[in-house]
């Protein structure tokens, strides 16, 4: 790894798979192994950065904007990871989003990023749940 915030390369390679085949994104590049340029099909831009932890609170995303000021979105980078919401609201009010991946690639989609909520899903058993 040649960062700081433990992507590992296969994650970094999905990712840049992810933005390849997401019909809004036009074009992205990467800078700094983790800083991903994004320019959407609607001439919007987006500085990305990937990050993998586990839950990312508030001082991580200090940390994130003290290290590379340029950006405007936190992702972190498994569908395990979480955030917290201090982090997410802090972020927000700082012309910031933070996302897990998955999230992300909904929030692409939508004119204003950092205000994108996943829909929540259905209350209920999974149909995969099994009895203990």
């Amino acid at each position: 790894m040649s960062n700081n915030w433990k992507v590992e390369p296969s994650t970094i390679t999905f990712f840049e798979k992810v933005l390849r085949e997401h019909r809004k994104v036009a074009t992205f590049q990467r800078t700094r192994d983790i800083l991903f340029s994004l320019s959407l099909i609607d001439g919007r831009e987006m500085r990305v950065l990937l990050v993998n932890v586990y839950t990312l609170g508030l001082a991580d995303v200090i940390e994130a904007r003290n290290e590379f000021p340029e950006l405007n979105h936190v992702v972190t980078a498994s569908a395990w990871n979480s955030y917290t919401k201090e982090a997410k609201q802090t972020a927000a009010a700082n012309g910031m989003g933070v996302f897990v991946v998955g999230e992300f690639m909904g929030a692409i989609h939508s004119k204003d990023p950092i205000k994108y909520k996943k829909k929540a899903k259905k209350k209920g058993v999974s149909r995969y749940a099994r009895p203990l």
